[in-house]
């Protein structure tokens, strides 16, 4: 029997939808906000979120769950290839696209593209959704955007989920560049446009915080592994022990440091983390900079007066810290 989806869909306001479409244009129906947190997704999650949070879980599956540009792909990558005997000639040859399965991601295409097939040399975000992955071998490796709470209920007591975290106001900065790398917004739009929607709760999968918070609140969780992007850059080798240890796998020291040199940044940008063969330099690339505390490089002095009081606004609602990056 499935369970009944049991948090309210309600569209946008007229005003926000409004806003909204002036940057996301290709959408055609309102946007919508899901739950107490208001979370803004698209109107094609809503066509499929009761399939979603019914999704059954297996006890082989490993999932890795992060609001967007939180070092989802660097923390993917360390979890593939220590579940996977450190198998760096497929991880080598085969992007983390065709390796983990982005659970909802049909759900922001389908109001655009529809259930059109893409062409086979199209760049990918996934091989694998939830319309698929119900007849896909074990073990699985999925991967969501959406927040604890709009994923299965049994998940945690099922499998093991890491999530990871990062500083909101260098996600904003890379998710801007993703935005722009992925045509959701026009090349012409500015980043303090795109702060004060952020700040605003309207742009796709915020309010960052309550999403995080929800993780946090459940990192004593023996399936759960919550990890901090600035973690993995302060002491990736604490990290990996870490992950390891969560998975149950064994490697000698060499082994480990083979995995924190093939993870270094400079050498992920050379591999194929992603089916995007359009790669290029400069900030609208898939990997940027890789490094936290960079987002003072980008705001302007209004900006950051902004970003101080945003940061001290929430932080205030949780006991949950950002690290502080090592120089």
């Amino acid at each position: 029997m499935a369970l009944p989806f049991p948090y309210e869909i309600k569209d946008v306001t007229e005003e926000e939808d409004k806003v909204i479409k002036k940057y996301y244009k290709q959408y055609t129906r309102p946007f919508i906000r899901i739950g107490p947190h208001g979370y803004i997704l698209n109107a094609g999650y809503a066509d499929h979120a009761s399939e979603i949070y019914n999704f059954e879980v297996r006890p082989d599956d490993v999932w890795v769950t992060t609001f967007s540009r939180s070092g989802t792909t660097w923390l993917q990558e360390l979890v593939w290839l220590v579940a996977n005997n450190l198998d760096f000639e497929t991880a080598t040859k085969d992007s983390i696209t065709k390796r983990f399965a982005y659970i909802e991601y049909t759900t922001l295409n389908l109001e655009i593209h529809g259930d059109q097939e893409l062409s086979p040399n199209a760049p990918r975000a996934t091989f694998e959704d939830f319309r698929s992955l119900p007849k896909s071998p074990s073990p699985r490796f999925i991967k969501s955007h959406l927040p604890l709470s709009l994923l299965p209920p049994k998940l945690l007591d099922t499998t093991k989920v890491f999530y990871i975290a990062r500083d909101p106001r260098d996600v904003a900065v890379s998710f801007y560049f993703a935005h722009k790398l992925f045509r959701y917004f026009d090349d012409n739009v500015q980043l303090k446009e795109y702060w004060d929607l952020f700040q605003k709760d309207l742009i796709l999968h915020t309010p960052i915080f309550p999403h995080v918070v929800e993780a946090w609140e459940k990192r004593e969780h023996p399936n759960l592994m919550f990890l901090f992007y600035e973690d993995m850059q302060n002491d990736l080798r604490a990290v990996i022990d870490k992950v390891c240890k969560f998975l149950n796998k064994e490697y000698t020291e060499e082994q480990k440091q083979q995995l924190v040199d093939y993870l270094d940044f400079k050498n992920m940008k050379k591999t194929p983390m992603t089916d995007n063969k359009k790669e290029g330099e400069g900030e609208v690339t898939f990997f940027r900079k890789g490094k936290s505390g960079n987002w003072v490089q980008y705001f302007d002095s209004e900006m950051m007066r902004e970003a101080e009081e945003y940061m001290e606004k929430n932080l205030k609602l949780t006991d949950m810290r950002y690290p502080v990056v090592k120089k």
